[in-house]
């Protein structure tokens, strides 16, 4: 063997050791970010199912859709579900008569005003009143989240809202993370920390 013959041969060894070298240490940071990722989304979601639990609200086992609306705010205004893809939506039944949603209803303007520039929006949904009682009542409070005229009541029906107030979170494409019967505080550090985790988080596919 010449000597550039033994020259070009020890530089191939050494690239190729070069390249084996390189293929291991990334197969070592591959494997840890995996690693990492794999324990972020594990936190990501017991975090969620603590701000739930701590706020009572019961989770889901199955993933559903929620059912798509049409119906009118108090501006005659129709609105649908489905226009809120892409948001986290706060959908709350309630009626002006009902104490329990009067105690809700300016913890629920405190949640609006803190989360309305991010992808999230309240759709509190009365039941059966006409449109003067729930402006009167909305003037009263001091409401500026948007408010729908379920007038027949059958959109709360659809929802199984026997009972009020009855709130569900339904998340950017549209499916139910949750549902909770009865007031909450949704002022609660508790709660702020809920929807700032789930709009810090993507929805999974």
């Amino acid at each position: 063997m010449g000597e550039d013959q033994y020259i070009m041969r020890k530089l191939e060894r050494r690239i190729e050791q070069m390249i084996r070298d390189f293929a291991r240490k990334a197969f070592q940071v591959l494997f840890v970010a995996f690693l990492f990722l794999n324990s972020l989304l594990l936190n990501q979601a017991e975090a969620k199912d603590h701000f739930m639990e701590a706020l009572g609200i019961f989770e889901l086992d199955e993933k559903i859709e929620a059912p798509d609306f049409t119906l009118k705010d108090l501006n005659g205004k129709e609105v649908k579900l489905k226009d809120y893809r892409g948001k986290i939506v706060f959908l709350n039944f309630w009626a002006t008569w009902c104490l329990p949603c009067r105690v809700e209803m300016p913890s629920m303007e405190k949640l609006y005003a803190q989360f309305k520039s991010r992808d999230f929006t309240i759709l509190a949904i009365n039941l059966r009143e006409n449109s003067r009682t729930v402006k009167d009542f909305q003037k009263e409070f001091k409401l500026t989240f948007p408010i729908l005229l379920d007038t027949d009541g059958s959109v709360g029906l659809e929802y199984a809202a026997r009972a009020i107030p009855t709130t569900y979170l339904v998340d950017r494409k549209g499916y139910i993370i949750g549902a909770a019967l009865g007031p909450r505080d949704w002022a609660s550090k508790e709660a702020f920390e809920l929807f700032n985790h789930l709009l810090d988080t993507a929805t999974p596919s």
